[in-house]
């Protein structure tokens, strides 16, 4: 799935249990609704399977407050499916605030600084052993 719009760019992908996504620009409502539609789709077919998020946003600068909530909201709609564990590839100062905000808001239970990374081959490390410990 890929949406692009003015503001910014979504690509999502799937690798075994994992959902990546793939941002640039600046995340708005529209972006994000779009996406929350493709990854729900998408997800279907781990079947209520355990699975896990990677949200690359190193090109990302930031956020609307809007896109904000709906952050928010598809996190708590990811743990209501069997979302094991998430990691963020963000470089942005901006964006790292504000997704800790975010991650608060949705009260999940998680060290933000364990999910946070610099690139996302280290995001995908972290996330295989993650599901693999949770399956062992």
């Amino acid at each position: 799935m890929e949406y692009k719009n003015k503001n910014g760019h979504v690509n999502l992908s799937l690798e075994n249990n994992i959902a990546i996504a793939q941002f640039s620009g600046n995340l708005e409502l529209e972006l994000l609704s779009n996406f929350k539609i493709a990854l729900f789709e998408t997800i279907q077919s781990f079947k209520g399977e355990k699975w896990g998020y990677i949200s690359d946003s190193s090109n990302v600068v930031a956020a609307t407050p809007q896109a904000e909530q709906e952050m928010v909201a598809i996190s708590h709609n990811m743990q209501q499916n069997n979302c094991l564990i998430s990691a963020f590839v963000l470089t942005s100062p901006i964006a790292i605030s504000q997704m800790q905000r975010i991650m608060q808001n949705a009260k999940r239970d998680v060290s933000f600084k364990d999910c946070l990374f610099d690139n996302l081959e280290s995001a995908k490390h972290f996330i295989l052993n993650e599901l693999n410990n949770d399956l062992s």
